[in-house]
């Protein structure tokens, strides 16, 4: 088959791990004889690259890095826009499906050209961002009824107004819950848990040694809701409580004033704490194996937890929240340790836990290492994408046939 992906950002240029894995979902599918075009936003370029087969001809408002800007007439300029050079690139060759992921500050305009060109369209969700695009609610006030007539008279192009949705799958059923209850109608949509490259995370040498300092991680965005600043109000609970020196790494990238809280914890810490700020996703591999244990205190609902598996696939322990699409998949003092979410005292008591119960750590390192070789990896994932295309390929190719004249 030739597929056309469709993505607001493409690698090098990413926010983190949904596009990563479409190129890595591209990659697999090509190795399994399928041909792929990618068309994507410039985004970060100061001109075209000439990497066959990818076209970045799309625009993203406002560009990342800046705030959200709610301006409807802009949000509706940029979708007639990009939805016309969608058109065209549709038009310009014999495409047998389309896969659109991530549509994030792109507009719903591709998905409009793409489900208007009457191929079989399939979404997949890794996260929320498409709900931001629902019309507003009726709300009984002058205000509310004024959103509600704007978004279905004037603007309706910019919402999911219309948009069928007819083959979507999503990350977990936690994501998918969440869709639904926020409006989405995605009630067919198929769960497929996302897998990592096992092969580009080897387990470390010496699985379940330690090193004196402790060191322990986290590899994320900042912001207050993923919860940093509980995992360094924990270590530091830890540090002081054990009179146990430790260094503490901190990949990732977020808004000013959230770093700046965090720096400030940092100097309680009896230790080392280092912020590596965004780090190419190619060197991530080597930070695991250098770690001792990885923590995941997110506050929120996560999607799903793809750092949790390149951290236990690399042979290192997790103590992480399970509030979410990663609790799916993580069973306490099984394949990690679960703390109980916003509490840093309790996470203290899990470091001591692990660190100091060599069984339980190894126990934990090698049933993880088993979950994931066996159901996260990534050639399972793009097998089960590449099944759920094929079968819904096939239906529409029967649909099709039974509506021509012919018949």
């Amino acid at each position: 088959m030739k597929i056309l992906f469709i993505s607001n950002l493409y690698p090098p240029h990413y926010l983190g791990g949904y596009e990563i894995l479409c190129s890595q979902v591209i990659k697999e599918m090509q190795l399994l004889g399928h041909e792929t075009i990618v068309l994507t936003s410039n985004h970060g370029l100061q001109t075209q690259d000439s990497i066959p087969g990818i076209h970045r001809l799309l625009s993203v408002y406002p560009p990342f890095g800046k705030p959200p800007d709610i301006s409807r007439f802009r949000r509706f300029s940029q979708s007639r826009l990009n939805q016309k050079k969608t058109e065209n690139i549709i038009s310009s060759d014999n495409f047998d499906a389309i896969f659109v992921w991530s549509q994030l500050r792109l507009s719903l305009g591709p998905a409009r050209a793409a489900e208007k060109s009457g191929l079989p369209v399939f979404f997949t969700f890794n996260d929320d961002h498409l709900a931001g695009y629902l019309p507003a609610r009726f709300c009984p006030t002058p205000l509310g009824i004024a959103k509600y007539l704007r978004d279905r008279l004037i603007f309706e192009e910019i919402t999911t107004t219309g948009l069928k949705f007819e083959n979507t799958t999503c990350i977990s059923q936690t994501l998918k819950d969440n869709l639904l209850a926020r409006g989405l109608q995605i009630s067919d949509s198929r769960v497929i848990f996302q897998g990592i490259p096992v092969e580009l995370f080897p387990q470390k040498d010496d699985p379940g040694s330690l090193h004196s300092p402790l060191r322990l991680l986290y590899v994320g965005q900042l912001h207050e809701y993923k919860g940093v600043h509980i995992f360094l109000e924990g270590a530091a609970r830890f540090a002081r409580k054990n009179a146990h020196q430790i260094e503490i790494k901190i990949a990732g990238e977020g808004p000013e004033e959230y770093k700046n809280r965090l720096a400030e914890l940092a100097k309680e810490i009896d230790g080392r704490v280092i912020f590596l700020g965004r780090i190419p996703h190619s060197e991530l591999p080597q930070l695991y194996r250098e770690s001792d244990i990885f923590v995941f205190p997110s506050l929120w609902k996560e999607p799903f937890g793809l750092t949790h598996l390149e951290a236990i696939a690399s042979g290192i322990p997790v103590i992480s929240t399970n509030d979410g699409g990663h609790g799916e998949f993580l069973k306490d003092r099984e394949n990690c340790l679960i703390f109980e979410k916003g509490n840093s005292a309790q996470l203290s008591e899990k470091i001591l836990e692990l660190s100091s119960n060599k069984d339980l750590r190894n126990s934990v390192i090698l049933t993880a290492r088993e979950t994931v070789e066996k159901d996260f990896s990534l050639k399972r994932y793009s097998a089960d994408l590449e099944k759920f295309i094929c079968e819904k390929v096939r239906t529409h190719g029967i649909h099709a046939k039974l509506a021509s004249p012919s018949f």
